[in-house]
């Protein structure tokens, strides 16, 4: 790349490895996967494996595996495809999950502490009566780590569904926690865009919101994405593989970065002292625009973002830092810094250079 990439949660680059695996889907197999006769039972095929492979690192069936167009699909099917009476969901989820939320009649947003740590005692007191719980994995903007152990158990204990929202999560940290259904996208661990799945549980039952044909065990109508399936299959099977090995790369880069950040003035790393995801990084400068800020990386080659890429546009400062306690004014001088593989010590040293000269531009 010629820049410096520093927003691999908004997107990462196509994995070659995974572009190698989705050609035969581009080019030779194009049958309809329904169609009955060889060309379409090919396509069937190579959807099979992928279903296979997601349900392996997912650890559980491939009967429980339903592809989506992505993780605002899968949570949409998740949240409105439960029909929920009552929803029990936190203060800084994706906007795709609050955004299927409050489509929701009765709807609960669990505060969060000023750390960015979920308020466990809100979250027992809002489950009674509740017919579903959405809770992410790890947050977007801070990439702060929700104990999922601790919220399954309050789940089970009220007899209620738990969706995880594990798309910044997948390829970060494993994915061995409890859940009833479960939201991934392929786009964000190096497999292709308009590619994502739920996973649900058991015997738990959703109705299509995409409705339709029969396809997806009925869950999504539509023809299936073949090129995408395959991808999202290669995708999370090569990142549940590579986990430890990236956390180990990622997280002396990112901790590099943030120490230079906090030599700066007025600069404070939005849920620093908590467990984080191994590549995020969110700085809060005094005294600053986020925007402005952005664009000043962006002119020298570096690609950060200001919070959410499903908000981007939006002159309003983040909800996520609103909810940790963060002044309005204060929030909008966040910016968000996330790694990938790709990134390199030479490439962390000169963002490390060149962040305080360019705070210290936007000041004056």
């Amino acid at each position: 790349m010629s820049a410096i990439y520093l927003d691999a949660n908004a997107t990462t680059p196509l994995a070659r490895e995974v572009m190698a695996e989705m050609m035969p889907a581009l080019t030779g197999h194009f049958g309809n996967p329904s169609s009955v006769h060889k060309p379409g039972q090919d396509a069937r095929a190579l959807v099979d494996r992928a279903r296979e492979r997601c349900a392996r690192a997912l650890g559980c069936t491939p009967r429980e595996v339903t592809f989506t167009s992505g993780g605002t699909e899968a949570d949409a099917l998740a949240i409105l495809g439960a029909r929920p009476r009552r929803v029990v969901t936190t203060a800084v989820e994706h906007p795709a999950v609050l955004g299927a939320c409050a489509a929701v009649a009765d709807c609960v947003r669990v505060p969060v502490l000023a750390s960015g740590e979920l308020d466990l005692d809100a979250l027992r007191r809002s489950l009674a009566g509740a017919s579903l719980c959405s809770v992410m994995a790890a947050n977007n903007e801070t990439g702060v780590i929700f104990p999922l152990r601790e919220v399954a158990a309050l789940c089970r204990e009220a007899g209620v569904p738990l969706h995880v929202d594990a798309v910044q999560a997948a390829g970060k940290v494993p994915l061995d926690f409890p859940w009833d259904l479960i939201s991934l996208s392929a786009h964000k661990i190096q497999g292709p865009k308009g590619a994502g799945l739920l996973a649900v549980r058991g015997a738990l039952k959703l109705s299509a919101v995409q409705a339709g044909g029969h396809q997806e065990s009925g869950r999504r109508g539509g023809t299936e994405n073949v090129a995408g399936i395959v991808g999202m299959g290669a995708a999370l099977e090569r990142a549940a593989a590579a986990q430890p090995t990236l956390d180990a790369r990622l997280r002396p880069l990112r901790d590099r970065l943030q120490a230079a950040a906090r030599e700066i003035p007025g600069a404070r790393v939005a849920g620093g002292d908590v467990s984080r995801v191994c590549n995020t990084l969110n700085v809060v400068f005094s005294g600053c625009d986020g925007e402005t800020l952005l664009t000043a990386l962006d002119l020298e080659g570096i690609a950060v973002s200001t919070g959410s890429a499903c908000s981007s546009g939006s002159l309003e400062p983040s909800p996520v830092l609103l909810a940790m306690g963060y002044p309005r004014e204060l929030a909008r001088g966040a910016l968000r810094f996330s790694l990938w593989s790709g990134n390199t010590e030479e490439e962390i040293a000169r963002v490390c250079e060149v962040l305080p000269r360019v705070v210290a531009r936007a000041r004056r």
